[in-house]
């Protein structure tokens, strides 16, 4: 099975999105996005057809609202989906989805992780509840899990080392993977460039054929590709 985790930018780099994202969708199964924008939803309708579509959404301001959306193809079964965080506004936004097949049934949580304050990436009382929910809510026993998105978090966070001290292998961490991010999101802060804020958590269960970050500029961040054994 393969993943997608992408924070969209709401389509800033539109062109070069969908076509990263019609090379990927022949061999994905599983497109986890954050920060998607109404646009985008109606041009997803017609480029990723193939999927079931759920979204939850949020509003950072009045005017300024984003999706979290969870595409999974359509020869998988959903047998849960449910948000995350929705009604807990000091919270970030999630969706968890239980899929299966012949073969193999697995959790997905897609988060977008607490945002404020904005230009910070370090521990907050809130980010600190946040993981320590997202853990308690999911447990390590039985099925398997996949924990991704945009966390808004450095690796040396407490936020982030929860997930590893309750069992979770951190990808970032396991494959040496050097940023998440690229020069168009380090332009607004020149001197404080964060190289992290997304991450792919796995429970001790999974089969982890390959893991990789790509460099591109199709958002202000880069995606992350992840691969298991069904």
């Amino acid at each position: 099975m393969k993943f997608v985790f992408l924070n969209l930018y709401y389509g800033g780099f539109e062109k070069e999105l969908i076509e990263f994202i019609n090379e990927q969708k022949t061999s994905t199964d599983v497109f986890c996005f954050q920060e998607s924008s109404d646009k985008l939803q109606k041009i997803f309708e017609t480029v990723l057809s193939e999927y079931t579509n759920e979204n939850v959404q949020e509003f950072k301001e009045i005017d300024d609202g984003y999706f979290v959306s969870t595409y999974v193809k359509n020869r998988y079964k959903i047998l849960k989906h449910v948000p995350l965080f929705a009604d807990e506004k000091m919270l970030g936004l999630g969706q968890k989805s239980t899929i299966s097949n012949n073969f193999i049934t697995l959790t997905i949580d897609n988060i977008h992780g607490v945002w404020k304050p904005e230009g910070s990436k370090e521990d907050t009382n809130d980010r600190l509840k946040q993981s320590n929910e997202l853990v308690k809510r999911n447990g390590l026993s039985g099925e398997i899990k996949i924990v991704g998105g945009d966390f808004n978090l450095n690796q040396e966070t407490e936020s982030i080392k929860i997930f590893e001290k309750n069992g979770y292998v951190n990808l970032i961490k396991k494959f040496g993977i050097k940023t998440t991010r690229n020069e168009y999101a380090w332009k607004d802060y020149p001197n404080n460039k964060h190289y992290f804020s997304d991450y792919v958590f796995v429970s001790p269960e999974v089969r982890v054929k390959s893991f990789e970050v790509p460099e591109m500029t199709i958002s202000d961040h880069l995606p992350m590709i992840l691969e298991i054994e069904d």
